[in-house]
This record gives structure tokens, sequence and C-alpha cells, in this order.
């Protein structure tokens, strides 16, 4: 199945999902998408195919989410304030959805008591969750 093909499947099945609402598509962004609204929460969700590095990032912030409940509600809440201060549009010149979680990432960090911990390799930086 070829990426316009399972976009356009994944734009099926949500608009018919009671979950969500307001569904575009815009396949012809440098990375195409399948925009919705969450309905319960107003969040916006975009949808790509074949994006390794939303898929990376999707995978990276789920692990830190398991290992810490705090995490995602801190987020979301993070989130809903940004979209009240209309300050989460990127494509209007405001901040990425990424940069909420990886701002409540690094409050976390900063705590007295720090939820994370940061691990130094040789080449790269990688964040960890402490036990």
């Amino acid at each position: 199945m070829h990426q316009p093909d399972v976009l356009l499947l994944v734009k099926e099945c949500l608009s018919v999902s009671p979950l969500f609402i307001d569904m575009e598509a815009d396949f012809h962004a440098r990375v195409p998408v399948v925009i919705c609204k969450e309905k319960k929460s107003g969040l916006i969700c975009k949808v790509s195919a074949g994006n390794e590095n939303a898929f990376q990032t999707t995978s990276y912030l789920s692990a830190l989410g398991t290992q810490e409940p705090l995490l995602v509600p801190l987020v979301l809440g993070f989130r809903r304030w940004a979209r009240l201060c209309e300050i989460d549009r990127a494509e209007e010149g405001g901040l990425p959805p990424y940069l909420f979680a990886l701002l409540v990432i690094y409050f976390l960090q900063k705590r007295k008591e720090s939820l994370f911990w940061i691990k130094r390799s040789v080449n790269c930086c990688r964040l960890l969750v402490s036990a």
C-alpha cells in the first residue's frame, strides 16, 4: 500500500469515528497529513504515513510516558493551555506540539527531585528515566 492510499484509508476511518471531528487532509504539504480534532480534549491530531521522524518521536514520548505517569497529563494540560492562548499553531508562527512535551520533560528534570536523568555517551546525549 502506498503513502497516499494509507492516508486516504486513515481519513476514511477517522471520519466515521465518534472520537474525532473537523477532518481535513493536506496531501500537498511537504509531509502529507490527515488533520483532525480529538472531540473530548479539542487537541488537533496530525497523522502522516512514512514519516520516520514522527514515528521515532512518538515512540520516544510513549516510552517516557509509560515510565513517568505525570508526563502525559502535564503535556496534555500544557498543550491545552497553549491552544487557549493560540500559541500552538506552528504553521502560523506558533510553537510545534513536540516543543510542549520537551518543555515538560525539561521541567521534570529540573525539579528538586528529578524524575529524569541524562546519560551522556561519546556521540550523543540520551534522556533516560531514573528508577
